[in-house]
């Protein structure tokens, strides 16, 4: 386990001659923004260049959870992220410090992604890029990988996509903030194991995904049938000719991976479909970006959410006319031990039409699904979120889950506006 301090003195600033870059944040809500995320480019704050980085700080010179990201890997940051805690109704002025690379502060790690795979036996190793093809799906024995693929967490809930050709989405539960998923799925003989689905101090994986797609992963709705993005833990081909996994960046208030699924089989075609997933400090979910080739004639992209057990009426509800929320709660983990909530949070320009796949067959069954399109950008856009009863008591009833998602959906629909004053 890594352990963080918060830097608050002014260290190595930027001795060349500028004016004071200064943030003007506004919320226009009534209503308290705790953690609320940031992102503005180099171009935006007006770079010195070299090896200057900016760093956000208060009035007193309290350096605020930031960093300065290189996302395309030139070397270079591109954007700084920050976390910060706005008040209902608050104006709040910030500045902008220009630090040098090797004195930038260091903050409590709240985000981490960890994708493990054992590279010799009883090693397993942390990657930053890896790459499957269609016919070398890894199953039985000597199975590599940790967490079945890439895993991502905050200080509120974790998360994992099935990156052995299931592509499916999964949630982990947890109970404290730190960040553990470095060390689950490993056996005392260094091999990977399955070692989440027992209840943990840390929390424990929680949601049964069965037959569905869990919760915010990927199909294709075409000619009235639903066909998955990935196979099943049975099938030894995978329907995708190359899967690639790249760590864009990882760092104390976002990390953000890509998925990039080259050659899916959709009937008689073949489409290519990137995901980009985010996540920040903070928050109870994670933001995924989809942009795809052309789509067969007729086919449209779904999402969705796993069903609960019980078949607790799911709700469906509507901010401004700016975003659909779907919101589920019941006991719908494993055994039914707990109660859990999940959502889905999409523009309403993504999001086309809700519909429910059956409770029974050999296809995608038990899911609430949504039709997507993508937007003026060409991208689809939607939020996942998850909680439950261990993490967080008020859990146990659904009211209080309903109205954490609906609050989101308040905030991203009122944004915050962030002026640049140099």
């Amino acid at each position: 386990m890594r352990n963080y301090v918060i830097i608050s003195c002014m260290a190595a600033l930027c001795s060349c001659n500028r004016p004071e870059t200064v943030l003007r944040l506004e919320n226009p809500l009534a209503m308290e923004r705790p953690d609320e995320a940031f992102v503005l480019t180099s171009l935006q704050l007006k770079s010195p260049g070299g090896e200057w980085l900016p760093v956000v700080a208060d009035a007193d010179g309290t350096y605020v959870p930031s960093q300065a990201d290189d996302l395309d890997g030139d070397g270079r940051w591109d954007e700084l992220a920050f976390v910060y805690t706005l008040k209902a109704g608050q104006t709040k002025d910030l500045k902008v410090a220009w630090v040098n690379r090797d004195s930038y502060p260091v903050f409590k790690e709240r985000t981490s992604v960890r994708y493990g795979k054992m590279t010799s036996p009883g090693k397993i190793v942390p990657l930053t890029a890896d790459v499957h093809g269609k016919y070398d799906l890894p199953r039985g024995k000597g199975y590599p990988y940790q967490m079945d693929g890439v895993a991502w967490e905050n200080d509120k809930m974790g998360f994992r996509h099935y990156y052995d050709g299931r592509n499916c989405r999964d949630v982990f539960g947890k109970r404290v903030p730190d960040m553990v998923l470095d060390t689950v799925g490993i056996q005392a003989s260094g091999h990977p194991g399955d070692t989440y689905h027992v209840l943990a101090d840390w929390g424990r994986d929680i949601m049964s995904a069965a037959n569905s797609f869990g919760l915010g992963a990927l199909a294709m709705l075409s000619q009235d049938s639903l066909i998955r993005s990935g196979v099943l833990q049975e099938d030894r081909t995978d329907i995708i000719d190359s899967t690639y996994y790249n760590l864009v960046v990882e760092g104390p208030v976002r990390s953000i991976f890509r998925m990039r699924f080259q050659g899916w089989e959709v009937r008689d075609r073949k489409v290519d479909v990137t995901e980009t997933t985010t996540i920040w400090a903070g928050k109870y979910g994670y933001e995924n970006v989809i942009e795809t080739g052309a789509l067969p004639a007729g086919d449209t992209l779904v999402t969705g959410i796993v069903r609960s057990f019980n078949d607790r009426e799911p709700v469906e509800r509507n901010v401004s006319d700016r975003y659909t929320l779907m919101m589920t709660h019941d006991r719908q983990s494993y055994d039914k031990e707990w109660y859990m909530g999940m959502a889905l949070i999409l523009p309403r320009e993504n999001a086309v039409e809700l519909f429910d796949t059956p409770d029974t067959g050999t296809g995608i069954i038990k899911t609430w699904c949504v039709k997507l399109k993508p937007g003026a950008d060409g991208k689809i856009r939607f939020n996942a979120y998850a909680a439950w009863e261990l993490q967080d008591s008020r859990f146990t009833q659904s009211q209080p889950f309903f109205d954490l998602i609906g609050a989101e959906g308040e905030r991203l629909a009122a944004p915050v506006k962030i002026t640049v004053l140099q």
